[in-house]
């Protein structure tokens, strides 16, 4: 199986992430869950907004290489399934003939009953979009981005969206958001009922419109209002700069695994290198994910001659990713910065450098999502996204549902956000003392 994978977290599309390509086709790959989180900088995982764009990417149907794993040689779903659709068809006229109210149209009718289906896989990452969702999750892979600049994750139990990480000097930040709060409400109107798509579609809008948020927050006894100015989400891919007592330690963050992550961290390195550091921290906290093969290539500029993740089949094939080239900084002192809101591609690289012992892992327990979904596009025009694979490290640690635990546990709280400090990079520096 060869394909490219945009590994992005959060529903949403968790994740939300998450992307394979394969000639005319166009894969999601969780870190969006769609029902976890949206890509980071490029749309609800990164940032709830508004896409903009001129032109409107197509995922034609694909069956996947193990899409008839449940059913016999000689069977399909329909015939699988035709005689227990009987009683479906018979309650459904029962309930056209007889329900005293109104009745759904019959498209919201079809699209309940997908849904319904698949809550039973107790699997948020497969999930169906209608036409219209379909649309809002293909228009966000190109244009200008717009809304409150926060990751999101949609808890079902709460039916509420959480906001897994609100981005630095961006509205939500602004606006006082924190990570962990859960929006229960958008402009009045209560989010029971709603997924994470929906959500955000309510979220996002024109820059310098406002948005109100209902908000609970853990400590505060009732629910309270957030008035949010959007605009446009400016997120840099990579920043850079000399760090430490003496400014002897290189500094890299990685805000996303998009296209050319890896050559622009190639020219932060030949930059940083420059002033001949001791060590460098490279800091993937809040990265929720990217392409597939960028998280290959950024951690072959730490590690050579070696797998960097296994993607492992329902039907127990796998596929292993390994470096293909050199490395640039084989040796170079290392420590890797991660969060709850590193996932994904974060996690993939972060894990790899982690099980051969190239870098420590510093911060807190990663996000978690490690499972490879691919979208099918219907014939109405709507999607089906349905989990294939799972990620696991080198070591054949398992990424989904349980993140990755750093080597050394360091808190970073609101207070210490309020007032501006940051432990887990003071713990990084300390680290090479």
């Amino acid at each position: 199986m060869t394909h490219e994978v945009n590994l992005s977290t959060a529903n949403a599309e968790s994740n939300t992430s998450r992307i394979l390509e394969r000639p005319g086709l166009l894969v999601g790959v969780g870190i969006l869950l769609l029902t976890v989180t949206f890509l980071v900088g490029l749309g609800v995982g990164v940032g709830v907004g508004r896409w903009t764009t001129t032109s409107t990417a197509s995922v034609p149907f694909m069956p996947s290489s193990n899409s008839n794993r449940h059913l016999g040689e000689a069977d399909n779903a329909r015939e699988l399934l035709k005689d227990e659709f009987e009683v479906f068809w018979e309650s459904m006229e029962l309930l056209y003939s007889d329900f005293y109210g109104e009745i759904p149209a019959a498209n919201e009718m079809s699209y309940g009953a997908i849904r319904g289906a698949l809550n039973l896989l107790d699997d948020p990452n497969t999930s169906f979009m209608s036409p219209e969702e379909a649309e809002f999750f293909l228009t966000r892979i190109e244009g200008s981005f717009e809304g409150i600049g926060a990751r999101v994750d949609w808890i079902e139990e709460l039916s509420a969206v959480e906001i897994t990480e609100p981005f630095e000097n961006q509205p939500a930040w602004n606006a006082g958001l924190k990570r962990g709060d859960f929006i229960i409400a958008i402009d009045g109107e209560s989010t029971e009922g709603l997924n994470l798509t929906e959500a955000v579609r309510r979220i996002r809008g024109d820059k310098g419109s406002t948005v109100v948020l209902t908000i609970l927050r853990e400590g505060v006894s009732e629910s309270f209002d957030v008035d949010v100015v959007r605009d446009k989400i400016d997120i840099p891919t990579v920043t850079s700069e000399m760090v430490g007592p003496s400014d002897n330690l290189g500094y890299i963050r990685l805000s996303t695994f998009s296209d050319n992550a890896s050559r622009q961290i190639k020219q932060a390195i030949e930059d940083i290198m420059a002033n001949e550091p001791d060590g460098l921290i490279f800091d993937l906290r809040g990265n929720s994910g990217g392409l597939l093969r960028e998280a290959v290539a950024v951690s072959n500029i730490f590690i050579e001659d070696t797998d960097v993740l296994i993607e492992r089949f329902a039907d127990e094939s796998e596929k292993v990713y390994s470096t293909e080239s050199k490395a640039i900084l084989p040796d170079l002192p290392l420590v890797v910065l991660v969060n709850g809101g590193s996932a994904s591609a974060s996690e993939i690289v972060a894990g790899a450098l982690q099980d051969m012992g190239r870098a420590e892992l510093i911060g807190e327990t990663t996000f978690g999502k490690g499972s490879v979904q691919i979208p099918h596009q219907l014939s109405n025009s709507g999607i089906l996204r349905v989990t294939i694979a799972r990620w696991y490290t080198p070591n054949d640690r398992s990424i989904d549902g349980t993140g990755l635990e750093p080597d050394t546990v360091v808190e970073f709280t609101e207070e210490d956000r309020e007032a501006d400090l940051d432990p887990q990079l003071d713990a990084a520096i300390d680290h090479f003392q």
